[in-house]
C-alpha cells in the first residue's frame, strides 16, 4: 500500500485505482516569456516543482501504474480560444 508523508499522519491507500495526473507541466506555463508570465504570474518558484514532478514520473512508470498527461494547445494567433 504506497504512503505519502503528510501532515498530520501519513495518508495510505491501496494501489488499485491509483494513477498520477500531470496538469498543464508545459513550458509556455512554467518557463520565463510563456503564456504564463504575460499573464503577469511570478513563474520563477515553478522550476522547483519540475524535479518533483520526473521523481513521480519514474517512479509510477517503474511500478507501471498509469499516467495521465493533460495539454493546453492553441494556434499561435489564439484564434481558436473562445
Amino acid at each position: 500500500m504506497p504512503t505519502i508523508a503528510a501532515a498530520p499522519f501519513p495518508y495510505k491507500f491501496p494501489a488499485h485505482g491509483l494513477a498520477l495526473i500531470v496538469i498543464d507541466m508545459q513550458r509556455d506555463f512554467l518557463e520565463p516569456g510563456g503564456f504564463g508570465e504575460a499573464l503577469g504570474n511570478n513563474v520563477a518558484p515553478l522550476a522547483a516543482i519540475v524535479s518533483t514532478t520526473r521523481q513521480l514520473l519514474d517512479s509510477f512508470g517503474a511500478l507501471r501504474w498509469p499516467i495521465i498527461h493533460t495539454k493546453e494547445a492553441h494556434r499561435p494567433d489564439l484564434s481558436d480560444c473562445g
